[in-house]
């Protein structure tokens, strides 16, 4: 279902889990960025009523999402540090067309892509966890992220043609995929 075009390295998992606080210390920044695409999207296509509908609740979720990373932190007794920045979204973000109507298309098309990987890596955290709880907790997370790309995609095809649609998602998720293989293994979501 996902339209990732490869996986993540298996290294990542064996970092991730060594480096655990500060993977969940990234991915509360990340739900964090995720709610704010929802609201500049929303902000800037207000005419579009579907984009600003499905964005307010894409928002409020992802806002829970956050508070739920948050107070999973206040339990390890850890605190959120400084967001150091994404390497790979701004990667994948510098693909995005200047240019309106195509800038909207890339902009949803490239926040589906994000939602996909998260989707994948959460879900490989949810796989390889030892806590119950948290294996639970990630996994959930995993389901709402597939809902999320599935969004996105809706959202590009309510707009433009389906063909087209597909062509520049096929371009951008070959772009991701090399940008992927080239992460370095960081104690980041997208590391």
């Amino acid at each position: 279902m996902l339209c990732l075009k490869n996986k993540t390295k298996p290294e990542w998992i064996k970092f991730a889990l060594e480096n655990l606080p500060s993977i969940i210390m990234d991915h509360a920044h990340c739900e964090k960025k995720a709610a704010g695409t929802g609201m500049s999207l929303l902000s800037t296509y207000f005419d579009k009523k579907e984009i600003s509908l499905i964005m307010s609740d894409l928002v409020e979720e992802e806002i829970g999402h956050y508070r739920s990373v948050i107070k999973l932190l206040d339990k390890m007794n850890l605190t959120l540090g400084r967001d150091e920045g994404d390497e790979y979204a701004k990667s994948l973000l510098s693909f995005v067309n200047k240019n309106e109507p195509m800038r909207m298309l890339d902009r949803l098309l490239t926040a589906g892509i994000i939602e996909a990987r998260s989707c994948e890596r959460l879900q490989i955290l949810a796989e390889n966890i030892e806590n119950e709880d948290l294996r639970k907790f990630y996994k959930e997370l995993s389901d709402s992220e597939a809902g999320h790309y599935v969004t996105f995609i809706k959202l590009a095809k309510l707009y433009f043609d389906e063909e087209l649609v597909r062509k520049r998602l096929d371009e951008l998720t070959q772009i991701e995929a090399e940008i992927v293989k080239n992460l370095p293994n960081k104690p980041l979501m997208h590391g």
